[in-house]
């Protein structure tokens, strides 16, 4: 609500889909904190699926733009049309596809006051295809009125390899986590039986990506085993390398020893069973959403140096071993188990560094004091933020 009583345009928030993931639940969040605090928020994917639309706020209007194809001029029109009717100030694009939409609009509207913000949520490519694609997102990125990168290392190589937000048009934005509803103790812990019966359980919480490399964890958790450290393991997560995962599991001979979860609505449970959380991303990982929900139940972190991990854990909580070092990742693990005072000490470290430095409110009220008023009081939409024009893409 504006000071002389009228009602402020809303902030529109553009994703790729309302799937269960990271930057989805955690925009989704964000959005219903928004209208909570009287912000007026609209919400806009391209496509399914939509298993998050159930828990968003009545008060938001969502649209789905129905894309189809590469790229879809009837999800186009169906953003213009969203933006005609809501008459948002500002559009938060969550990635980069999502933010050519976004370009696109801001260049169709582009005698308006609208304001362009995209959040990027990857470090590092994992595949070739998506380099290549950034010879057209730099251009992209040009339009944007602000940058959110998610770590202070992630915005250093964007800057310095694709030449995209410089500091004066950019934040660096770290996760935050609820530290009340991710207490130390679950509300509703999982009986031990439903588990692997070992004396010590590790694990994580991911999509099951090829990314996301959790064969580096069954592969650690077999070479504990033949140390004679009595282990387990439980992923929670659903994608397309479960079968693979399956079959490391099986050629292993680990499956007494390995839980596969699938998605979960709530993996308060399982992360309070694991006696340490294990992070083996090997590229895409910027400031883990899982690991920060791990951090705030006082579970001790072992992860991969991928993203702003380093950055995350520099007030204490975790290790960190080079990515697919197969024997730096057990010898991690297996150094935590086995001590337990070091064990102790990292959890209440994690603990702390979520209160004191992570927590949601902290991260929503830098995006209302920063990211909104940044935008409000951004440049001229009609010129890009540097010298880049997409129409020479």
């Amino acid at each position: 609500m504006s000071g002389d009583g009228r009602k402020s345009p809303p902030i529109l928030f553009l994703l790729s889909t309302l799937i269960v993931g990271g930057s989805e639940v955690k925009t989704v969040r964000l959005a219903n904190t928004l209208v909570s605090r009287g912000s007026g928020v609209v919400i806009a994917y391209l496509n399914g699926p939509d298993s998050l639309r159930d828990s968003i706020d009545d008060r938001i209007p969502v649209i789905h733009l129905h894309r189809t194809g590469v790229f879809s001029v009837a999800a186009t029109r169906a953003l213009f049309r969203t933006i005609d009717r809501y008459q948002p100030d500002s559009i938060v694009a969550v990635n980069l596809y999502p933010g050519l939409y976004a370009a696109l609009a801001k260049l169709w509207h582009r005698h308006s006051s609208l304001r362009i913000c995209v959040s990027i949520n990857t470090t590092e490519f994992f595949d070739r295809k998506n380099r290549w694609q950034m010879l057209l997102y730099r251009h992209v990125l040009a339009y944007a009125d602000q940058v959110i990168f998610g770590a202070e290392e992630q915005a250093a190589i964007w800057r310095q390899r694709y030449r995209v937000g410089r500091s004066d048009r950019s934040i660096v934005l770290h996760n935050g986590v609820d530290i009340d509803y991710f207490a130390c103790e679950a509300r509703h812990p999982l009986p031990r039986s439903a588990l692997p019966q070992t004396r010590y359980l590790i694990g994580t919480v991911g999509k099951l990506r090829a990314e996301k490399a959790h064969l580096d964890l069954i592969k650690a958790t077999n070479l504990l085993r033949t140390r004679g450290i009595d282990v387990g393991a439980v992923i929670v997560g659903e994608g397309p390398e479960r079968t693979h995962i399956e079959q490391e599991v099986t050629r292993s001979g680990l499956g007494r020893f390995v839980y596969l979860a699938g998605e979960v609505s709530d993996v308060r449970p399982f992360l309070q069973s694991m006696d340490v959380f294990v992070l083996t991303s090997i590229a895409v990982e910027t400031f883990s959403n899982a690991t920060l929900e791990a951090m705030a139940m006082a579970r001790p972190v072992v992860s991969a140096r991928v993203g702003g991990m380093q950055e995350m854990l520099q007030f204490g909580g975790g290790l960190i071993v080079e990515r697919r070092d197969i024997g730096g990742l057990a010898g991690a693990v297996e150094l935590l188990l086995t001590d337990q005072e070091l064990r102790m000490r990292l959890s209440r470290e994690a603990r702390r560094a979520t209160e004191e430095h992570y927590s949601w409110e902290a991260m929503v009220q830098r995006f209302e004091s920063e990211v909104l008023r940044d935008l409000s009081n951004s440049l001229s939409p009609t010129q890009p933020t540097s010298g880049d024009q997409l129409g020479e893409v």
